[in-house]
């Protein structure tokens, strides 16, 4: 893929690749609120954050471009993600996210304050993320609030920012974890683009690899992704991961709707459209046909 939009098109690198990649970060409204939310946490050292948006929307790519970002003489970010996470392993997964290794003979919590402390004493901020939050049952919530609390000098020394999918709130605002929604001191959604955000994501993205209007595009290529991703960045890269490889081996220089309706078809064939944009589908078709009809 890579040949084609070098060799095709002139462009520098693979500006829809799937996988998160925080240099092709789009700072859209929601995206752009959610990081100064991040950013501000960080400026008061203390609080939980929470950052919640359904799958594909750039929660990974958020948190890897605030890492980025993070002056690593002032701060220590450790990340885990929620894989079977239980009470018996948080710690574990805790301590290993910062690089600790703790001997078996040791007391692993005494270890890690110790640790906290260090940090705090250096000047350094230490910050927990945890991603795909939404799985934690009620009870780890609250472990992890606790951990919140660890405390130095009447100074806190963890912040945490819990960073999952939609439902994430609603368990943090169940009954029994009243503490743990009065430590939030923010919580934002990343939201799917509109039809606007979306042209100017793609865009984007092709600018960050050279693009100079090659190959150029008509605004119903943007409409047709728009419609059949609703908007999500993951679906919009697979869409137009395709769409550029379709074109590129065709050596087509201009690409319209009949080649991302095509594309689109494919990736339903392949089961590879969500159930939403598969409906979505059948609807245009038939719309189509009734229009030919008439």
């Amino acid at each position: 893929m890579l040949d084609i939009y070098k060799s095709v098109y002139n462009l520098d690198g693979q500006p829809f690749r799937l996988s998160p990649d925080y240099r092709f970060s789009f700072g859209h409204q929601t995206y752009n609120d959610a990081k100064s939310y991040l950013k501000y946490a960080i400026s008061q050292g203390e609080g939980l954050v929470a950052i919640t948006g359904a799958p594909g929307t750039g929660k990974t790519t958020l948190i890897a471009s605030l890492i980025a970002e993070v002056d690593r003489s002032q701060a220590q970010v450790g990340v885990i993600t929620n894989v079977q996470m239980d009470s018996s392993t948080l710690l574990a997964m805790v301590t290993d996210a910062f690089s600790l290794h703790i001997d078996r003979s040791e007391n692993a919590m005494r270890v890690f304050k110790q640790y906290l402390i260090q940090q705090n004493e250096a000047g350094r901020r230490v910050i927990l993320i945890v991603d795909e939050a939404q799985g934690l049952p009620p009870e780890l919530l609250e472990e992890l609030r606790l951990f919140s609390n660890l405390q130095h000098n009447t100074q806190l020394l963890m912040q945490i920012f819990l960073v999952g999918q939609e439902p994430l709130m609603d368990i943090i605002r169940s009954p029994g974890l009243e503490q743990l929604q009065q430590r939030l001191i923010a919580a934002a959604e990343l939201k799917s683009l509109d039809l606007e955000q979306t042209a100017g994501y793609i865009s984007h993205r092709l600018k960050c690899v050279g693009w100079n209007n090659d190959p150029v595009y008509t605004d119903e290529v943007c409409n047709l992704i728009h419609k059949f991703s609703n908007g999500v960045p993951r679906l919009i890269n697979l869409i137009c991961h395709r769409l550029f490889l379709h074109a590129g081996l065709k050596n087509k220089h201009k690409i319209g709707g009949g080649d991302t309706l095509l594309v689109i078809v494919e990736l339903h064939k392949e089961g590879l459209l969500t159930p939403v944009a598969r409906r979505a589908l059948g609807e245009y078709v038939n719309g189509l046909k009734h229009l030919s009809a008439m």
